[in-house]
């Protein structure tokens, strides 16, 4: 059975955030490019390259942990037909706890198409080191 494909790079984010919040290793497995130029840096990590390291470090992230809340923001979308840069707002609830208190975290999303739908090959997400700008509104909650 082929596996499924994304058709949008809106749909690998959905998917990404959902995998993060239920724990789905599966899931996250699927969000992510297979190559050797997939990269993530976790808040406070090294940089992780190529599709085994990266997916390790999910793995050891996912197994054992209590489901988080979370909650994503896009806040700028660029690129073309073959890559999508999308700057988000994370909000991360550890307790899962959508009421308590919240991590903020930025991140760059980085999305390719490859074969026949899109995949993530970059997730560089850090902890700010500065308040929120302009007041900025909490995201609304995104169930998927």
């Amino acid at each position: 059975m082929p596996e499924p494909t994304f058709a949008t790079p809106e749909q690998v984010e959905a998917a990404f955030y959902r995998a993060f919040e239920t724990l789905d290793l599966a899931l996250m497995q699927r969000v992510w490019g297979s190559g050797e130029e997939v990269a993530c840096l976790h808040p406070g990590g090294d940089l992780l390259l190529g599709a085994p390291a990266v997916l390790a470090s999910w793995r050891q992230i996912l197994q054992g942990a209590r489901p988080p809340s979370l909650q994503f923001r896009r806040l700028q979308a660029q690129g073309d037909a073959a890559t999508r840069v999308h700057l988000v707002e994370e909000l991360i609830s550890p307790s899962g706890d959508a009421d308590g208190d919240s991590t903020r975290v930025l991140a760059t999303n980085v999305y390719r198409f490859e074969g026949e739908g899109w995949r993530l090959h970059l997730h560089h997400a850090s902890l700010p080191m500065v308040p929120s700008q302009g007041g900025a509104e909490k995201p609304e909650r995104q169930l998927h």
